[in-house]
């Protein structure tokens, strides 16, 4: 008896990739000196309203299919340099505020609050608490809106704080990527998940 034998074609599982990018650099130093709550809260004002220095992206060789970005116009700028299509801009994807402090006339340089902001969010302290809720509410948007409906390769512009949850999330989803602590301006972060056919 012969047993016939039907070979079905193999279908190579899909790559699918999400490319994360921090806008570039923003022509607003980093403040010197010792600082109250209140400077620094101003000194982030400024910044929020400074334009980028326009550099060069290097996309990875990737022909990108769709683009999210921050609202924030150093995030859409960088976004339109990476991305010739429509962009998406998200509010979502803006960094955590920084709630007032009741320091008072309390001095610190720049690392000192920022340790203390950094502690005061890990133990989600009084005065940061509303901004820390709504941030990660923020984060939970975007996984649900975004990151488990992508269905083609993907750029988002964002933020330093807010890349380090997007690869919290995008690794918890299956994606695997690159590590990295304050990412860099400009620099383009590509995760990638295998998908069946």
């Amino acid at each position: 008896m012969v047993t016939s034998v039907t070979n079905h074609p193999v279908t190579a599982p899909k790559t699918l990739r999400i490319g994360l990018i921090r806008h570039f650099e923003v022509k607003k130093p980093m403040p010197s000196g010792w600082l109250t709550a209140q400077e620094l809260r101003l000194w982030r004002e400024e910044y929020e309203r400074a334009e980028v220095t326009i550099g060069s992206l290097d996309l990875g060789g990737i022909a990108w299919r769709r683009c999210f970005s921050s609202d924030l116009p150093r995030a859409y700028v960088t976004a339109k340099a990476a991305f010739p299509g429509d962009i998406v801009q998200r509010p979502e994807l803006r960094e955590p505020d920084i709630l007032p402090s009741p320091t008072g006339r309390l001095r610190l340089p720049l690392l000192g609050w920022r340790v203390m902001l950094h502690l005061a969010w890990l133990t989600s302290h009084s005065s940061q608490r509303p901004a820390k809720e709504e941030f990660l509410a923020r984060v939970n948007t975007l996984r649900m809106e975004i990151l488990t409906k992508v269905e083609e390769d993907t750029l988002i512009v964002s933020h330093g704080g807010m890349m380090m949850f997007l690869r919290k999330e995008l690794l918890a989803l299956g994606f695997t990527g690159p590590k990295f602590g304050l990412a860099q301006n400009g620099k383009l972060y590509v995760f990638e998940k295998r998908l069946a056919h």
